[in-house]
């Protein structure tokens, strides 16, 4: 895990010194206790454990602008929401720009603070998520938003 993170500290020639300081803030970051992965190998982690790493890794050079690119997809619904809640509590911290791509609209919609709604390569809208929701540009929008209504419904249909 330390080597992991370390290696684009490496690439853009940080002190040896402060590699291992910097890897250590960066564990306890996104909550991984350093005396615990410091030393642990990829396959001995969880997925969860494994994104969260990734994360530190990309964080560990102070990148002004980061993106993610689908970061939950493979990961079983509890740790998404776990780690999607790790990510606004790290990026509230930071003060950068985060681009999040998902297919999710309901991720979108909890991550971001404005959201591009795009449909084959074509930006259909780009606005906060309450004003999307508000005033959809356009029939697409609409139906997007209508689906995850759908399924709030269905939630709701299920427990009552």
């Amino acid at each position: 895990v330390e080597e992991n993170i370390a290696l684009v500290m490496k690439v853009a020639q940080y002190p040896k010194e402060q590699i291992h300081d910097r890897v250590t803030a960066m564990l306890k970051m996104v909550n991984l206790d350093p005396a615990l992965y410091r030393n642990q190998y990829p396959s001995q982690l969880s997925g969860g454990q494994q994104q969260r790493v990734g994360l530190a890794r990309a964080l560990a050079v102070n990148p002004k602008i980061m993106l993610l690119d689908e970061p939950f997809g493979a990961i079983d619904a509890i740790t998404r929401m776990k780690l999607q809640d790790e990510l606004l509590r790290i990026h509230g911290g930071l003060k950068r720009t985060f681009l999040f791509v998902t297919h999710d609209i309901n991720e979108a919609f909890k991550l971001g603070s404005r959201v591009i709604v795009m449909n084959e390569g074509t930006v259909r809208q780009f606005d906060t998520p309450a004003r999307i929701v508000k005033n959809p540009a356009d029939d697409f929008v609409a139906s997007l938003i209508r689906s995850a209504r759908e399924q709030e419904e269905f939630w709701r249909m299920t427990i009552d």
